[in-house]
């Protein structure tokens, strides 16, 4: 199993640490378009993504469907403001394919940073990473144009893009889906 091979090599985590570890996680099948996350909904748990792809989005003013994360295998699935803060979340986070999950509530969570001291630089490494992308993305919609955008998408993203309908490619890289038909035709 990758996320215990994972804790064990970044984390030193001991044959205790990781029996307490997956005592609390459970593992969850969701068929594709299950709602893993309900906008206006305070989140309680958290998933490690085993199989599958899932996505964040919002609607805007005009009701559009704007994608603001892919979350595939390996990536953990989080509303960090609404799991960290215990507030209402902002975003839907949805199935986009069978998912297969290792999930936990956010009182297992508090529960294994108390038990076991690794947890807490767990928690802050991947708070941080998750912001640190967050940043990254919002520097890129801001500086690339949509070319650029899609290109680098391109390189870093091949599978989510034969993986989710190009809508939500488009909406996650901020542009309409006729100009990213018109940026696909002219590569």
């Amino acid at each position: 199993m990758q996320f215990r091979e994972s804790l064990i090599k970044h984390f030193n985590f001991s044959e205790s640490d990781w029996e307490e570890t997956i005592s609390r996680f459970r593992v969850e099948s969701m068929p594709p378009k299950t709602v893993f996350l309900e906008k206006g909904k305070v989140t309680d748990r958290i998933a490690l993504i085993q199989s599958g792809l899932m996505r964040s989005f919002f609607y805007n003013d005009n009701a559009d469907d704007i994608t603001t994360h892919f979350f595939r295998e390996g990536n953990v699935v989080i509303s960090m403001k609404s799991f960290n803060l215990q507030v209402p979340s902002e975003e839907y986070i949805v199935a986009m394919e069978q998912c297969d999950l290792l999930v936990a509530t956010y009182d297992d969570m508090n529960a294994l940073a108390e038990r076991i001291p690794a947890w807490k630089k767990i928690i802050s490494t991947v708070d941080q990473q998750k912001f640190n992308q967050q940043m990254k993305r919002s520097i890129q919609l801001q500086t690339l144009t949509a070319a650029e955008r899609y290109q680098l998408f391109m390189e870093k993203h091949p599978d989510i893009l034969r993986r989710v309908a190009l809508k939500h490619v488009a909406s996650y890289l901020g542009i309409d889906i006729a100009t990213l038909s018109r940026i696909r035709r002219n590569l």
